[in-house]
């Protein structure tokens, strides 16, 4: 089992996407879409950036 300790950014991306999605069907347009990107555009890539750079052994 993978500790969250490690992923706290990858569940954080995923909870931020999920939330999103849910609030994009209640029809809130306006914090759904900043939800998305967030999670989309800033958070997964900045997982996937700090995951490979500790991969590298920086």
């Amino acid at each position: 089992m993978i500790a969250l300790k490690d992923h706290w950014l990858l569940v954080v991306s995923v909870v931020a996407v999920v939330a999103g999605f849910v609030l994009l069907k209640t029809d809130s347009l306006t914090v759904a879409p900043l939800l998305l990107v967030a999670g989309y555009c800033v958070l997964l890539p900045l997982y996937l950036w700090r995951s490979f750079r500790r991969g590298v052994g920086e």
